[in-house]
């Protein structure tokens, strides 16, 4: 029981390791990493990324890593409450290389949505769609400050 349960938690981790950091299309001809975007020339990091973030926004084919990665045209724009926001440069039909992401966060309110979508229809795969979700300052501030002290040998 105790060996079945090692093969399955090591074909799992296996499969999904695999799965997110690569993305084939059919033919072969479009490769992405499981993470297309780069800020700054640097792969994107979605746990630091919110509404209050800068620099420049691309979308790249193969290695987000290289700096040799060609850059695919994309769009970008805002959702608000399931409607897309065209103003300034979020726009569901204006085709860019680089952005500044933050003339476009300017315009988003918390529990929007970013959406970062491919110019070309073989480049489908990259779509991303990226959800501004509210942080919860007082408890990231305070939590560590009111959570108790362990004392003793932990029991």
């Amino acid at each position: 029981m105790k060996k079945s349960m090692m093969h399955l938690f090591a074909t799992l981790s296996l499969v999904l390791a695999f799965s997110t950091t690569h993305t084939f299309s059919r033919g072969g001809e479009n490769y992405f990493y499981g993470n297309p975007l780069v800020l700054n020339g640097k792969p994107l990091d979605y746990q630091t990324f919110w509404k209050g973030s800068k620099g420049l926004l691309a979308l790249v084919k193969g290695n987000p890593n290289s700096a040799d990665s060609p850059r695919v045209p994309f769009k970008i724009y805002l959702k608000h409450e399931g409607q897309v926001v065209n103003k300034g440069l979020s726009s569901d039909t204006r085709e860019l290389y680089e952005v500044e992401v933050a003339h476009i966060l300017a315009l988003a309110r918390f529990g929007d949505q970013l959406i970062i979508e491919p110019a070309r229809e073989s480049d489908a795969k990259a779509k991303r769609v990226i959800n501004l979700a509210k942080i919860d300052l007082m408890y990231m501030i305070l939590g560590p400050l009111l959570a108790k002290q362990k004392g003793g040998d932990g029991c």
